[in-house]
């Protein structure tokens, strides 16, 4: 595809799919300290909660830096910050690796507003306009990511302990490099800024659209709550079963794999048949196997778990790139401000869904997620009702 022959959004995809690979594994991880340190259910939660926190409302800080100054540097420097924050929760004792966990979450939290916001330019620029199957293709590499960290996670426990999450900080370190590389400033031809031409009239852009920014937020952290619980919280109800860590992380990994193959899908079926449609579809396909999936066991949750994270995952590149048009001018502001309500919002929601499994159970904890997911449904209907204002020519005349 000619996309992944641009150096810059080969890179952000890059660097995507290794924050991922790292935020991926921290559920698997988190279960599998459980035992030693003695974290309950609400303490896990609690935890993500904070990872995601961290990683959440910085992301904003990051956005506007990147519209401010350029994105090159957040980029690449997040990846780093990973590598780097991850390596010293492989070695540390105590509980010392929580904070590390929880202080690497900053790393992704600084990638992904400029990741998200120059994947989508790039797909202006290289596929006619066509930015959500553009975003899709970014998201991919990062639900991707999600969908190989869990099974990497898992066998690394199984066979190296925490010590193994080097062998990926290793890896992601020279992709941060790479992305420093390609995302390099590029002198223009003849080393002279082209003049600009005498107009008549200038197309002003649209006026930011709050109250649909505002919408696209909740429907988006509607979204997060739904796939955090099931991320934190199905290893560790696969693991008081007594199941293996390499299959309750196989298992997180269906779940991500499917998420990433519905935001591709969707995010091409969007710019076909209409953005609002998918995402109310997606939502209101997922309910029945979020009811389904504690119940199942064997292939038949191997297949119910995939479903679950295929309809999920199927807004959420539609969801970031209206996001982005919402907040014309601002690309990296507003994907800072959206995936950090995101992370936030599924954050507060993974803390929800721990109390609840200390009450109620984890299986019926997880079970909610069905009544996330018709409000979910419920939410997005009404993004039809909102319209993006157009831009308004002003004359230039004397």
């Amino acid at each position: 595809m000619r996309l992944f022959r641009q150096p810059a959004f080969l890179a952000v995809s890059l660097c995507h799919f290794s924050v991922d690979v790292l935020n991926g594994q921290m559920g698997v991880l988190l279960a599998v300290l459980s035992a030693p340190l003695g974290l309950t259910n609400a303490h896990i939660g609690l935890i993500a909660t904070l990872y995601s926190f961290a990683g959440a409302f910085t992301q904003p800080v990051f956005g506007w830096l990147s519209d401010r100054y350029g994105g090159r540097w957040t980029t690449a420097g997040g990846v780093l910050w990973m590598a780097l924050f991850f390596s010293l929760f492989a070695i540390a004792p105590g509980y010392w690796p929580l904070l590390f966990l929880v202080l690497g979450s900053v790393g992704s939290a600084a990638f992904h507003p400029p990741g998200a916001a120059k994947a989508t330019q790039e797909g202006h620029t290289h596929m006619a306009g066509k930015a959500a199957t553009a975003a899709s293709l970014f998201f991919l590499f990062g639900q991707g990511g999600l969908s190989f960290g869990p099974a990497l996670g898992g066998f690394i426990v199984d066979h190296l302990d925490r010590a193994g999450v080097l062998i990926v900080t290793a890896l992601a370190a020279p992709v941060g490099l790479f992305a420093a590389w390609a995302l390099r400033p590029l002198g223009s031809a003849g080393g002279q800024p082209a003049r600009p031409s005498r107009v008549d009239s200038v197309t002003v852009p649209p006026q930011p659209a709050i109250a649909l920014f505002i919408l696209v937020l909740l429907v988006a952290g509607l979204r997060v709550w739904g796939q955090m619980a099931v991320t934190t919280f199905m290893p560790k109800f696969l693991h008081d079963q007594g199941i293996a860590p390499t299959t309750y992380g196989a298992v997180v990994a269906l779940f991500m794999g499917g998420s990433a193959i519905g935001g591709v899908v969707g995010g091409i079926l969007s710019d076909r048949w209409g953005r609002v449609r998918i995402i109310v579809l997606s939502f209101a396909l997922s309910i029945i196997p979020f009811i389904l999936l504690p119940t199942l066991s064997g292939w038949a949750l191997y297949l119910i778990v995939a479903l679950a994270g295929f309809f999920n995952g199927g807004p959420h590149s539609i969801l970031v790139t209206m996001a982005q048009r919402a907040l014309p001018g601002r690309g990296s502001l507003a994907s800072g401000i959206a995936l950090g309500f995101m992370f936030a919002a599924g954050a507060t929601g993974a803390y929800l869904s721990g109390l609840a499994a200390d009450h109620f159970g984890l299986a019926r904890a997880l079970q909610f997620n069905a009544v996330i997911a018709t409000a979910s449904t419920l939410a997005a209907l009404l993004l039809a009702t909102q319209k993006k204002p157009a831009p308004v020519v002003v004359s230039m005349g004397d």
